[in-house]
């Protein structure tokens, strides 16, 4: 029976891969298919790509109204619907002819995107384990972690022999193909598995601070969250402009992009195996320090020649961002409990949203406007808040869990 946790259930393992068509058709494929709809509309990139951050930073409203309904009405009901709702907008988005079309086309995607990516996977996983649910979270981060590595190759093969419209109905088709029927498979109470040899129902956790308590936890988080996706999303959206402000090749970045990714999913492969044994708040450490250190090897390469000083800028920052996920997930369950943990992590989404949809816009004003040295230090800044902010949090779980535990062990 000790194996038991280790396994990835049926159930994991299909909601990883919902969560991989979640984010392969949903906001990995507009770095590809930004520009050939700018091109063959003979729309702007800036446009383009300045619709998708304004539908990022309405997606966060929306995100509060989603996490309410999962606590409201379950999983699957959100996720079923949200994976026909992502199939109608992309054939909507490739029927489009004008912008303003485009807007609202783009507007309902993210929508869409709320209902059946990470937020809503953890919630359901949380749901059916209770307490018990960081390893099925770490096993659905570790299959999704290859989005980018599936769907980008995909959507350039396919570009080369039908057009962005043709590429947007092969998307839609598989959230109705793939995602769907494994949210339909969802149980509607929590405790069931599809797994032949289910573990015993978790019960709902508490968390370890009580309610009255619980203020200054989540100021922190939501400050660690949101910088780390900040953070995250200049990067993703900014590398190959840093890099040519720094008189580096574009080819350096792409090597540095293909680092990320895996690099990521060894870091979540790794939290996996190590499990219950290190602090669900030490995560959040580790990930905050690790884009600290990958930033700091990044601005370095202003001084420093050669390739390896960006290597290790991006093997450093695909580890931070790899177990920044998992602590998104487990934070929240770990300190506040498992009762209302969708409106919980809705609420916090908001505000990461918040951050990451204004992360572009920040970081290509600092370049162009105050310099490469000038957003170094605005991203680094940013960084150093989120490694205290997640310090502070270890030091409050510290406290909890030793409070807690006093009781049972005859303390004071």
């Amino acid at each position: 029976m000790s194996d038991l946790p280790r396994r990835i259930e049926p159930l994991t393992l299909l909601i990883g891969v919902s969560m991989t068509v979640g984010y392969g058709t949903l906001y990995y494929p507009f770095a590809i298919l930004g520009p050939e709809i700018a091109r063959a509309q003979g729309w702007s990139n800036s446009f383009v790509f300045g619709v998708f951050s304004v539908a990022l930073l309405t997606s966060a409203v929306t995100a509060t109204l989603v996490g309410r309904a999962m606590d409201r009405f379950g999983a699957r009901p959100v996720m079923v619907a949200g994976s026909c709702l992502a199939a109608l907008t992309l054939f909507n988005l490739s029927l489009v002819q004008s912008m303003a079309g485009f807007v609202v086309a783009m507007l309902l995607i993210e929508f869409s995107a709320r209902m059946v990516q990470y937020e809503t996977g953890f919630a359901a996983l949380t749901a059916i384990h209770g307490r018990k649910a960081r390893r099925p979270i770490a096993h659905v981060t570790l299959v999704a972690g290859f989005a980018s590595t599936v769907f980008w190759p995909l959507i350039h093969w396919l570009l080369g022999f039908m057009d962005w419209r043709g590429v947007c109905l092969i998307l839609a088709a598989t959230n109705l193909l793939i995602a769907l029927p494994i949210h339909a498979l969802i149980p509607r109470r929590p405790g069931r598995s599809l797994d032949p040899h289910p573990v015993a129902p978790a019960l709902s956790d508490p968390g370890l601070l009580r309610p009255g308590r619980r203020t200054a936890a989540f100021v922190l988080m939501a400050i660690a969250f949101s910088g780390s996706s900040f953070l995250m999303s200049a990067v993703h959206t900014s590398f190959f402009l840093i890099l040519d402000e720094m008189g580096r090749p574009a080819a350096l970045a792409a090597l540095a992009g293909a680092i990320i990714g895996p690099m990521q999913v060894a870091s979540r492969l790794i939290e996996m195996l190590t499990g219950e044994r290190v602090a669900s708040s030490m995560v959040g450490v580790i990930s905050s320090g690790a884009l600290l250190f990958g930033l700091a090897c990044l601005a370095a390469a202003l001084w420093l020649d050669g390739e390896l000083v960006v290597i290790v800028f991006a093997a450093s920052f695909g580890i931070g961002q790899g177990l920044n996920f998992i602590a998104r997930a487990i934070l929240p369950a770990r300190l506040f409990g498992t009762e209302g943990y969708g409106a919980l992590t809705g609420k916090l989404a908001t505000v990461r949203l918040f951050a990451m949809a204004g992360a572009p816009i920040c970081t290509a004003l600092a370049i162009s406007h105050a310099g490469i040295g000038a957003t170094f230090a605005l991203l680094g800044l940013t960084a150093a808040i989120g490694v205290a902010a997640a310090c502070g949090l270890h030091i409050i779980e510290r406290r909890a869990a030793a409070a807690q535990a006093a009781p049972a062990t005859g303390a004071d």
